[in-house]
């Protein structure tokens, strides 16, 4: 951390507070009314719940490359342009073969022969017709060692209990490692892996994309099933399934989308400020939190900065992502053909951590950053926006941006049962999202934005390491 930031930051926010301090001596500036008016803009006025209700119930799941993500991107040009948006269109990027589910179900063939509760994991290949095989538990967390455990592996219903990852002593080239672990399991062989979810109460998780190393039928499978197949196991009974899953790519590769849309500056239109989220999700659920909920919030944010009659001095620009669930492929797109303009983005605001009430924003670790972020934020204090931790965030569309040196910030959001309970599950949907966690983060989000849209220039910095 740098040794002068505590001041910069508090310079920065005794600055945006000082019309508010009776008494200050610091020269008072009038005070801005945007942030006021857009909080009874969106207070008043908001959208949001009426439209996530027709994205997640008209539209439904939103899988990358599926016919209802199209549908999705329509109905999303049409509320933006309906808004005032100008520049609304799409932007194609190479997808490679769409994937569509199919059935999948399972059972114990001995035992107490119940039905196991499972989902085919995203762009892998479906068993073409039933399978049967014996469970053997697998805890491998090298190549290395997914190698040695591979001749007892072929024809088994692999319970994978870890995953192999990359170790310090492996190779730093990722894709070299990709390439191991495929081989790897193309030796294997395995009739079907067995992926147990990390949530309770039968709720399963879902992940996948095209750069998927398994080549064998692969699924994630209720946490307590997987349990009781540990059970039988550790008392010497070895489980004998039966499975079937239907999942199958497209003939051809594909193209997909993101929609881009924009309200234009008044003093410099060339340098932009970013609100975007990915309108992608996964489908075993609606994607209401993951993430149908940071794309509403962006068009609202454009609905409620153009409705409260606002001119930004900087353009706002709109982009809902595609591609964000197989690897930030969107994201990564977007900013590939971006190039020429990437040194005049202002900064990049992604929502994609659930619904619940944003507290602030990580700044990324970047001093030069963080008196900015702060003034923007400032006037959301009402709102209960207060944190600004020194801490660096990833997983999502910000990161393409960041780690390029452009300011790219994701808002830190009470939790709820995101985690536990939405994310990536079959429980996905408008019932798990509250009108008044959406509208206070629609608030804090165009209030930040805001102020990007009309603060000081940020520099672009080549981002830290992490630690």
């Amino acid at each position: 951390m740098s040794f002068h930031r505590p001041l910069a930051l508090l310079l920065a926010v005794t600055g945006a507070l000082a019309a508010q301090v009776p008494g200050a001596k610091a020269p008072a500036k009038p005070a801005d009314p945007a942030p006021a008016r857009l909080i009874q803009e969106i207070g008043a006025h908001s959208e949001l719940l009426r439209n996530l209700e027709e994205l997640c119930d008209d539209y439904g799941p939103r899988l990358s490359g599926s016919p209802s993500l199209r549908r999705a991107q329509a109905w999303a040009m049409a509320k933006l342009k309906q808004y005032g948006a100008v520049n609304v269109h799409e932007e194609a990027y190479d997808l490679g073969r769409p994937w569509t589910r199919g059935i999948a179900r399972a059972r114990l063939l001995n035992a107490n022969g119940q039905a196991l509760l499972i989902a085919q994991l995203g762009w892998t290949e479906g068993t073409q017709g039933v399978v049967q095989g014996d469970v053997v538990a697998v805890d491998v967390k090298t190549v290395a060692e997914l190698q040695a455990a591979a001749p007892r592996l072929a024809g088994k219903v692999v319970l994978l209990l870890d995953r192999p990852r990359a170790t310090a002593a492996e190779p730093a080239d990722l894709k070299a490692h990709a390439a191991a672990l495929t081989q790897a399991w193309r030796e294997a062989h395995p009739a079907l892996v067995l992926l147990p979810s990390e949530k309770d109460y039968g709720l399963l998780d879902m992940g996948g994309s095209p750069a998927s190393p398994f080549s064998s039928p692969v699924a994630f499978i209720a946490k307590e099933h997987a349990h009781l197949l540990q059970r039988l196991l550790l008392r010497g009974i070895t489980p004998r399934v039966e499975a079937e899953l239907g999942g199958q790519f497209g003939d051809r590769a594909v193209q997909a989308t993101n929609v881009v849309a924009e309200l234009p500056g008044t003093e410099a239109p060339g340098e932009v400020v970013i609100v975007a989220a990915h309108q992608d999700s996964w489908d075993l659920g609606t994607g209401a939190t993951d993430n149908g909920a940071g794309s509403v919030t962006a068009l609202e944010v454009l609905r409620a900065v153009n409705a409260a009659g606002l001119k930004p001095k900087r353009t706002l620009r709109i982009v809902l992502f595609s591609g964000e669930e197989q690897g930030l492929l969107g994201s990564k797109a977007y900013v590939a053909a971006h190039a020429s303009e990437r040194p005049k983005i202002q900064a990049v605001l992604v929502q994609d951590t659930g619904a619940g009430r944003i507290s602030g924003f990580p700044d990324m670790k970047v001093d030069a950053w963080a008196a900015a972020l702060s003034a923007a934020m400032a006037p959301a204090q009402a709102l209960g926006a207060v944190d600004l931790p020194y801490a660096l965030s990833g997983g999502s569309d910000h990161t393409s941006f960041f780690e390029r040196g452009i300011p790219a910030f994701s808002p830190i959001q009470e939790p709820l049962d995101y985690r536990t309970h939405t994310h990536h599950s079959q429980m996905d949907s408008f019932d798990h999202v509250a009108q008044e966690d959406l509208l206070q983060g629609a608030q804090v989000m165009a209030i930040t934005a805001w102020g990007l849209l009309n603060g000081d220039r940020l520099p672009h910095q080549v981002p830290p390491a992490s630690p």
